[in-house]
């Protein structure tokens, strides 16, 4: 275990956004910063990519869907760091609009990923979180239902962390075009 090294992790950390996030946090964050994605290959293309920037995030692996993957996540967080000092949520998907899976079908995908996967990863990660830890989410989406129902969680969890003397804010980017999404 890496003793008395600090932690902070991106969900959904190879692109858009939590690339952003993680090149900001690698410049000015004193600790670790561990970019996760669900597909490895293009986790670790992130990696390089930062690295031929001069900077050195860790990757690790994490499909916020699958509970075991958070899991090999909550075990790997444990084992290297004892806990974890800050947690930025923001992996997440969204279908073009031009899409033609029906939308019925993009609603439950969009909902299982974008709120259940995010509170799956919070009921997972949270109880690692070291005092002082912060808790940050991301949301690129204007008044899409899961994320007005991530608000609604992060509020939820917010209300219950003052109690942990854990730091909690929450992060609404302006809208922009990301990966082709519109």
């Amino acid at each position: 275990m890496k003793s008395g090294i600090r932690v902070a992790l991106v969900t959904g950390g190879n692109k858009g956004i939590g690339l952003a996030i993680v090149r900001d946090l690698c410049r000015l964050f004193s600790g670790d910063v561990v970019l996760t994605a669900r597909d490895v290959a293009r986790g670790q293309a992130a990696v390089q990519q930062l690295q031929a920037e001069g900077l050195s995030p860790r990757f690790h692996q994490l499909d916020i869907d699958d509970l075991q993957s958070i899991h090999t996540l909550r075990e790997f967080l444990l084992k290297e760091y004892g806990g974890l000092d800050v947690l930025v949520n923001n992996a997440g998907i969204a279908f073009k609009v031009a899409d033609p899976t029906p939308f019925h079908i993009q609603a439950e995908v969009t909902m299982k990923t974008n709120f259940f996967g995010t509170r799956d990863v919070c009921t997972e990660l949270l109880p690692l979180i070291k005092p002082q830890g912060e808790l940050w989410f991301t949301r690129t989406s204007k008044g899409s239902s899961s994320k007005s129902h991530l608000t609604l969680l992060s509020q939820n969890l917010k209300a219950g962390m003052k109690f942990h003397h854990t730091c909690y804010d929450c992060c609404t980017p302006f809208y922009i075009m990301l990966c082709g999404v519109s």
